[in-house]
């Protein structure tokens, strides 16, 4: 079997200890009414109800535009191109078994979107970032051709430098699944992910990832009409 990339480890790490399932998603109000009464993001496009494989896959289908991105993102924390990856896995800290190496692709769109392709050989999967104004949280989504559903996880920023993330709807309730987004570099250019599962209070699974970034975004993936506006 193909080893998984960093971002399945960490993000349906869960779902590989306790079940391919998930709970129903728990319903949500309305996105607009919180959303239309943030001043300049009244017009951005609004999250689905529901985030599909679809959705994923049209949004990553789209050229990369950074423009007037949404103030969560305008720090440029994470700049687009292509990301190596290299990661430390185990049960816990201090007991890694493994290291895996691997490309990310990173992309903006619609002003509110990271999107992102984990390669790793033939394996490809695909994560969506953005903020939701209607719960004032991150969220984020993945899903591959390999994997039947969609992992998500709800994330708040604790410093300019530190985003904590958690997983939700996950079918095993005994089972925590958590991750640390730390930025270290002021250019864009360098970030490092911690995250850990837990069973009853118990560390179960750990993974540590640097993310480094390479080079730009290729030519494909660009807008022609973002780099032709002044």
């Amino acid at each position: 079997m193909n080893p998984v990339p960093l971002f399945l480890i960490i993000v349906t790490l869960p779902l590989l200890l306790g079940g391919c399932g998930e709970k129903p998603a728990a319903e949500t109000k309305p996105l607009e009414e919180k959303q239309l009464a943030v001043p300049k993001v009244a017009d951005l496009p609004l999250l689905p109800e529901t985030i599909t494989k679809e959705f994923i896959m049209d949004l990553w289908a789209k050229p990369h535009d950074g423009r007037d991105m949404i103030e969560e993102f305008s720090d440029k924390q994470a700049r687009e191109g292509i990301w190596k990856v290299i990661s430390n896995r185990g049960p816990r800290k201090g007991e890694i078994i493994d290291t895996i190496e691997s490309t990310m692709t990173l992309k903006m769109v619609d002003r509110r979107y990271h999107v992102w392709e984990w390669r790793e050989g033939e394996f490809l999967s695909y994560t969506v970032s953005t903020y939701d104004y209607n719960s004032s949280r991150y969220r984020w989504w993945s899903t591959s051709s390999e994997w039947p559903s969609i992992s998500e996880q709800s994330g708040q920023r604790d410093s300019r430098n530190l985003i904590e993330w958690k997983a939700i709807n996950l079918s095993d309730s005994e089972l925590q699944s958590s991750m640390q987004t730390t930025f270290i570099s002021e250019d864009g250019k360098k970030f490092n992910v911690i995250g850990k599962s837990t069973r009853n209070g118990e560390v179960v699974g750990y993974t540590a990832g640097e993310f480094t970034w390479h080079s730009e975004l290729p030519e494909e993936h660009r807008s022609r009409k973002a780099e032709e506006t002044p």
